[in-house]
């Protein structure tokens, strides 16, 4: 009876996101990541049925002993994927990833933001685009980096994918001491994607819901 309710909901909501598709699509291509939709669509809409993220990761611990020239050390790499099932119309969502309590001291350095990167995908109507995100894209919070997504536009299967890169290295370069301590049971980073229309605030409490996952570096000290 539910999924019956939901998919007349949906199939209500079709045409109309067609319609409004259509004249939306062209622009869509010359506009910043930041303003994918019309600012005239103040009625966003926002149901998901089901929900599935996952976040995986490597870590390069930092090289201190010397200054090797084309040695890439001190990095962090993650893959996020985020699955769902229902509709969302013209919603923003945000990725969070919460770093581990021995980051706290190293993200709140002036350099740690300039050296995150990445690039995001969200899968829908108005195709499968790849963004590379901007520092105004970019909020460090504390340990909690978030990330703002272009906004969806989906009815039936929705798809957010994220690649992102913090060069922690290049932050410690510039400390003739470690800011990051040892966690002899590892490194554990968590994810989750959170959008505007949900009942939360995705910076103050994003780590909650089925689009959360974490990640467990096998690395328990950020250098070697």
């Amino acid at each position: 009876m539910k999924k019956t309710v939901v998919l007349l909901a949906c199939a209500g909501m079709f045409g109309s996101l067609v319609s409004w598709n259509q004249t939306t699509v062209n622009a869509e291509n010359n506009q910043e990541m930041t303003s994918e939709m019309p600012e005239a669509n103040k009625e966003n809409r926002t149901l998901i049925i089901t929900a599935k993220g996952k976040i995986t990761g490597s870590m390069v611990p930092y090289y201190e002993k010397n200054d090797i020239p084309n040695f890439k050390t001190g990095y962090l790499d993650f893959h996020y994927e985020s699955h769902n099932m229902g509709f969302v119309d013209g919603d923003n969502s945000y990725l969070t990833i919460e770093l581990p309590s021995e980051f706290a001291t190293i993200a709140k350095q002036e350099a740690f933001k300039r050296n995150i990167s990445g690039r995001v995908q969200r899968k829908g109507i108005l195709g499968d685009r790849w963004f590379e995100y901007r520092q105004s894209d970019i909020v460090v919070h504390g340990t909690q980096i978030t990330f703002k997504v272009p906004r969806e536009l989906w009815i039936g299967h929705g798809e957010v994918i994220s690649d992102v890169t913090i060069n922690y290295g290049a932050v410690q370069r510039e400390f003739p001491i470690r800011l990051i301590p040892n966690n002899y049971n590892g490194y554990v980073f968590t994810a989750a994607l959170r959008r505007s229309m949900a009942p939360w605030d995705p910076i103050q409490n994003p780590i909650l819901g089925s689009n959360s996952s974490k990640w467990e570096s096998s690395y328990t000290s950020a250098y070697m």
